[in-house]
């Protein structure tokens, strides 16, 4: 069989994805992210995230409740993974992201935009204590962009808070990245943390890419972020090899319009360049409440209050990574030993003072409790947010260029829809 037969885009988890679809006929287990490479490759990926048989039997385990809790409506003790983020701010200006503006910061995040070491700190050693499996240090901001202190006032950086994780003994390690503030230096430092896998969003080859993903402050030609990428994917590679680890594995993730015109090219260069998992993720639809009614999905449950939290970098703990917003009805509080978050709204500044608690405290709240019920009950659009959110409209599978996609700049035409 040639490569080309091999390479199949399907769902994430495969089999096992089928195996649970086939296990109830309530409502799917959602899927927007897609493998685009061969079973061996994706098999020895995961292989080289673990030391041990126990340890890949503990994954498995893992990923198979993923899809039972999804299946089932059922919470379990714990969350199976909590998203950290470290920083919302970003140093790219990417056409289709809408959290990198200083309104969203302001009016969203407010004024805390970096997680201080002693709560990211505490949040690690409460997953440990609590068996959370999956950890993933990212969400809206770039996260190598992070610095703190300790309470030696040592400096704190983003690979420090991998190394910390894995020390803690979490299962599954993960970050997503741009790739841009990865130099010599911290790409060593990654390496020697040894966290599970780093995803890095590479949008198409060299040409497609530059139009998507730039530096907001080195837009002339001559910076060159495509060459850049290469040379931190370049020695985060080469380290690892000539330590001969198997960790950290590299994943790339695209959508699908900058690779549309040839694939397997896109594909076939990822893998030449030391990437073990190639992924896509589905387009999805951003427009929040200007979501025409005819897209929202009417018989359609969200999987992740059963199955993860989410902490925001200003301490704020959500039900999931789709409430980009933070509205007031998915916060279930703020951190223990975080401060109150302050936003700004024309100018005019607010405090939102949410109570304190702990990641055990938010699984087991009553607001949760009720956010889990609605989406039970099928009943999930009485909460505004979850009606609003790009996870619950139609799907278009993984290969959709949308007729409104511009092929020549990269971007929505009519500039609405965000991804």
């Amino acid at each position: 069989m040639s490569v080309e037969n091999k390479i199949k885009i399907h769902p994430r988890d495969g089999e096992l994805s089928k195996k649970w679809q086939k296990k109830s006929d309530r409502m799917p287990v959602n899927n927007q992210q897609y493998s685009f490479d061969s079973p061996e490759r994706i098999e020895e990926f995961t292989r080289s995230l673990f030391e041990t048989k126990e340890e890949l039997g503990r994954y498995n385990e893992y990923r198979s409740e993923w899809y039972r809790r999804a299946k089932e409506f059922d919470p379990g003790e714990a969350p199976l993974a909590v998203c950290c983020e470290l920083v919302s701010n970003c140093n790219l200006n990417c056409p289709m992201c809408y959290t990198i503006t200083e309104e969203f910061q302001d009016s969203a995040v407010g004024s805390q935009r970096v997680l201080p070491w002693n709560i990211v700190k505490n949040v690690i050693d409460e997953c440990a204590v609590l068996g959370v499996p999956s950890m993933l240090f990212s969400w809206r901001g770039e996260s190598t962009m992070y610095r703190s202190r300790d309470e030696d006032g040592n400096e704190v950086r983003f690979p420090d808070v991998l190394a910390y994780a894995r020390k803690k003994g979490i299962l599954e390690i993960t970050s997503l990245t741009n790739g841009q503030m990865i130099d010599d230096e911290m790409a060593k430092a990654i390496v020697d943390a040894e966290p599970s896998w780093i995803s890095i969003s590479i949008d198409g080859l060299e040409e497609n890419y530059r139009k998507i993903r730039t530096p907001a402050n080195k837009k002339g030609n001559d910076y060159n972020a495509f060459q850049k990428l290469l040379r931190s994917i370049e020695v985060l590679v080469s380290y690892r090899d000539k330590l001969g680890k198997k960790r950290p594995q590299i994943r790339a993730n695209t959508i699908y319009p900058p690779i549309a015109k040839d694939p397997m090219a896109y594909y076939q260069f990822m893998k030449d360049i030391g990437v073990g998992w190639v992924t896509i993720n589905e387009i999805l639809d951003f427009r929040g409440e200007n979501i025409p009614e005819e897209a929202v999905l009417k018989n359609w449950a969200c999987q992740y209050p059963f199955q993860r939290l989410t902490v925001s970098a200003n301490g704020c703990v959500i039900p999931c990574t789709g409430a980009h917003n933070e509205e007031d009805e998915m916060v279930l509080g703020r951190y223990l030993g975080t401060r109150s978050k302050e936003i700004t709204v024309n100018k005019m500044k607010e405090m939102l003072s949410y109570p304190e608690i702990t990641l055990e405290d938010a699984w087991h709240s009553d607001k949760l409790k009720k956010i889990r019920l609605l989406q039970k009950e099928n009943r999930r659009v009485d909460i505004l947010a979850c009606k609003n959110c790009r996870h619950g409209t139609v799907k278009h599978g993984a290969e959709w260029v949308p007729e409104g996609w511009n092929m020549e700049t990269m971007e929505w035409g009519d500039g609405i829809w965000r991804e």
